[in-house]
């Protein structure tokens, strides 16, 4: 856990080497620490904290990603030929890009370069990459020249990512640098859908960014506990469940 906490990020190959013990037996040690709720493991290796933003996109990418997949398919099958809509940066938001296809026409504003590289060969979406300052760790455009060019559109819907859902404060996030692109996007859309899997209900992080009540629908996964999905229902919140990805 020291170590986790200081560097982030490891691999069990570099855990293995520091504490002088076998691959195998950092496998088992990890295994118990994210039974435990302490770690979060990805393929390969593992980092500390629910959202650690300072763990590298591609790696964050792989935690959870059936969960993404089905949520990504599932708000995709929400959008309608014709509409605009804005994708948020984050990794589940990244698979409702990566479902995206030809079949419909779009706009997509977004503010993430993982979203608008995916779509860029996409010859029936028209896609606009805000301008702004890179944000690393999220692969994302920030800043004033990205709120700005925000403040051009109106949405169908805004599809927004969370590093957390509380169900009594709210949507929170890691990064403080996201959080005025997030509420200027959410103001501008008609419909505000939250793209979050089972594991960030019922959970704070640092930066509270939107309540419950501003959300219309939250997409997730099979694995949210029944009452807080009625919780959020009870708020008026279209709770879709995403359905499990066939083999």
């Amino acid at each position: 856990m020291d170590i986790l906490a200081r560097k982030g990020y490891q691999s069990v190959n570099e855990l293995a080497a520091e504490l002088k013990v076998s691959d195998m037996t950092v496998r088992r040690y990890l295994d118990r620490l994210e039974e435990r709720e302490l770690i979060k493991r990805t393929h390969g290796g593992a980092f500390a904290g629910q959202e650690m933003i300072e763990v590298d996109f591609r790696i964050r990418e792989t935690v959870r990603r059936e969960e993404k997949e089905a949520i990504g398919n599932a708000a995709f099958a929400l959008i309608q030929p014709g509409e605009s809509v804005f994708i948020d940066a984050g990794t589940t938001p990244a698979f409702l890009a990566y479902a995206i296809n030809d079949t419909k026409r779009l706009t997509v504003v977004t503010n993430s370069l993982v979203v608008a590289r995916t779509l860029e060969n996409r010859t029936n979406v028209q896609c606009i990459l805000l301008g702004g300052t890179v944000h690393g760790p999220t692969h994302s455009l920030v800043g004033q020249m990205a709120e700005e060019g925000l403040a051009q559109f109106r949405f169908n819907r805004a599809f927004m990512g969370a590093s957390a859902i509380d169900l009594t404060a709210g949507l929170s996030q890691s990064t403080f640098e996201e959080l005025p692109i997030k509420r200027k996007a959410a103001r501008q859309a008609s419909q505000v859908v939250v793209l979050a899997d089972s594991s960030k209900l019922d959970k704070q992080v640092t930066f509270l960014f939107m309540a419950l009540s501003e959300v219309h629908a939250v997409i997730t996964d099979a694995g949210i506990n029944p009452a807080d999905a009625q919780a959020m229902r009870d708020k008026g919140i279209d709770v879709i469940i995403a359905p499990a990805q066939k083999e």
